[in-house]
């Protein structure tokens, strides 16, 4: 299809196109600027201060190894009460990010407790992430679905995470780099570039040390040497090679070294359960495609285990229909929309298996929107393009504009709003977990808090406390299920913990310390606490109990549960009696 050239000065044409995106990128980031300190970023900055120092060795380049460390085993963590007591002796969640790490330590440095420059950090690493995406779309389409495909990478509901918690920065700084490598790579293969066969491993190696998004990278260097070129296939096998070396070598690291995650069901083993492990994988991928093709946000299913078959199916099906679509408008495409398109679209699939072997997000497709951005904006224009032609069919011309006006609704309208809405609500996020943390019962024995299925109460508010000057002798958590419970007095120093639910729900915090629940008879004493599992099913504990080896009434324990607003200190009932704890959802509304 031939192509007309747009007005020069034309929102359409370079650069003024890139700079409508990237303020249209800023402005849905806005509310993302005021939220404070959260979640991950608690964890960070308690290690930063040295308040845990004695309990594992986190440092400026370390922030992201959280537990399976030479001195940050599982055991050490869970008696010390910064893990909870079902964890996984095997439990192992270490990254290796040290660009990430240093550049939060030097925010922290830098700004001390501020988090609006922190921000504005983490929005020059969007920007000039958007900007990269910009070069590639203009050399990569036509001018018009260049613009529309980078104006849609700017607003896209994934970037949420990656401006709005600074925890969270590392997909931005790996996907930048990675993308580099990936624009120094086609200048030097289409423009014989010399300087690019030095910058593109370079940048490559770079975007290695921040993160796994560069793997995404690698994924869309592989797909356009495999499906973009025509050349011989050494010649091919000879321009990846270099690429190749710096994965194997980053992945025999990473291996040796003891990284990546094992002992949780957030994230997955391949060599554990090899069945279990493709199983989920193909079913994180269809949640991820569900974003990218309509953009359903994954973060949405995250936080909920239950919710990923129903994810899942619906990211299937609308990527069917989206490739009958792209089947449908396929002979309008001009000729360089077709070769881009040949390569982006199996590298932009392969682009998301790194993130789906994790916790599932937005912030794992920084890498593959390149490649959806550019397919959706060529499904909008060429599909309208094909809905207003005569010859069409009635009923095809109205399935056109149905699947177009889908597209421009879910990435043009919902995918931004939930973006804006979601950074509102992080912000209230955040004040509610400093909030909580300053209202909890003080307590100078050991904290108990009994039920929390939020791990922004059961986990951050602990660590709030601590930035606070509030932190208590002692943590425990009982329990982090997602339902009602019944505490049921047994003894002067015991009682059983009885979760109601049928079915019995995995709870988030209960998925990402283990990935097989805690069988029946299971015995584990921390301290002067003797924890029994009474029974349980294939999702978690249902009754058990817990011995604090004295009388619960001593000044020593502060009894408290997630209620509501706050954490509210319980009255414990007389042996024989029991006590009704309600589940209510907590600020993260889990």
């Amino acid at each position: 299809m031939a192509e007309s050239p747009p007005r020069a000065n034309s929102w359409w044409t370079w650069p003024r196109s890139l700079l409508l995106a990237l303020a249209l990128g800023t402005l849905v980031s806005l509310p993302s600027l005021r939220v404070g300190l959260l979640l991950d970023d608690l964890v960070h900055r308690l290690a930063l201060s040295g308040q845990v120092a004695g309990l594992g060795d986190w440092g400026p380049l370390t922030l992201y190894e959280f537990v399976g460390g030479p001195r940050t085993d599982p055991q050490r963590l869970r008696e010390a009460g910064l893990l909870p007591w079902w964890t996984s002796d095997t439990l192992s969640i270490r990254f290796f990010r040290p660009i990430p790490s240093a550049l939060l330590s030097a925010d922290e440095w830098l700004f001390g407790d501020a988090p609006l420059p922190a921000h504005l950090h983490s929005l020059a690493w969007f920007l000039g992430l958007v900007s990269v995406v910009g070069w590639l779309h203009r050399r990569l389409l036509p001018a018009p679905v260049a613009a529309l495909a980078t104006v849609l990478h700017a607003i896209a509901a994934a970037h949420l995470f990656p401006v709005a918690w600074l925890a969270a920065r590392h997909p931005l700084v790996s996907a930048l780099l990675g993308l580099l490598a990936l624009a120094a790579h086609l200048r030097a293969r289409e423009d014989s570039w010399a300087p690019g066969r030095v910058l593109a491993p370079l940048a490559l190696a770079l975007a290695l040390l921040s993160g796994e998004a560069a793997l995404s990278a690698v994924a869309l260097l592989g797909a356009y040497e495999l499906f973009g070129r025509r050349d011989p296939l050494r010649t091919r096998v000879r321009w990846l090679a270099p690429y190749a070396v710096l994965v194997i070598a980053y992945l025999l690291f990473y291996a040796t070294q003891g990284y990546g995650a094992r002992g949780s069901g957030g994230y997955l083993n391949p060599i554990a359960a090899p069945g279990d492990f493709l199983a989920t994988l193909l079913q994180r991928v269809f949640i991820l495609m569900g974003e990218l093709v309509v953009a359903t946000p994954s973060d949405a299913a995250a936080g909920t285990p239950a919710s990923h078959a129903g994810f899942a199916a619906w990211g299937a099906l609308t990527s069917a229909l989206v490739l009958l679509m792209f089947r449908a408008i396929r002979p309008l495409l001009s000729e360089q929309e077709q070769h881009s398109l040949h390569w982006l679209i199996p590298g932009g699939i392969a682009a998301t298996l790194p993130g789906a072997a994790g916790i599932i997000g937005g912030r794992v497709l920084m890498v593959p929107l390149l490649a959806g951005s550019a397919l959706i904006a060529t499904l909008i224009l060429r599909g309208w393009t094909a809905a207003r032609e005569a010859q069409r069919p009635r009923r095809h011309r109205l399935l056109l504009w149905t699947a177009v006006s889908a597209l421009v609704l879910g990435h043009c309208l919902l995918g931004p709003a939930f973006r804006v809405g979601l950074g509102i609500s992080l912000g209230r996020l955040a004040d509610a977990q400093w909030r909580i943390a300053r209202e909890a019962p003080p307590c100078k024995g050991t904290l108990v808090l009994v039920a929390a299925a939020d791990p922004s109460i059961s986990l951050y508010v602990p660590a709030a406390m601590a930035l606070q000057g509030r932190a208590p002798q002692h943590y425990r958590l009982l329990s982090a299920a997602p339902h009602d419970h019944v505490l049921e007095r047994t003894s002067a120093h015991a009682f059983d913990l009885i979760v109601r639910g049928t079915p019995r729900n995995l709870g988030f915090w209960e998925q990402v310390n283990r990935d097989v629940p805690p069988p029946p008879g299971s015995r584990l004493t921390l301290g002067d606490l003797l924890v029994t599992v009474k029974e349980s099913t294939d999702t978690g504990f249902t009754r058990a109990s817990f011995d604090f080896g004295r009388p619960l009434e001593s000044d020593a324990f502060c009894f408290v549960t997630w209620s509501d607003t706050g954490l509210r200190r319980i009255d414990l009932p007389a042996p024989g009696q029991h006590l009704a704890l309600p589940y209510s959802r907590g600020p993260a509304g889990m």
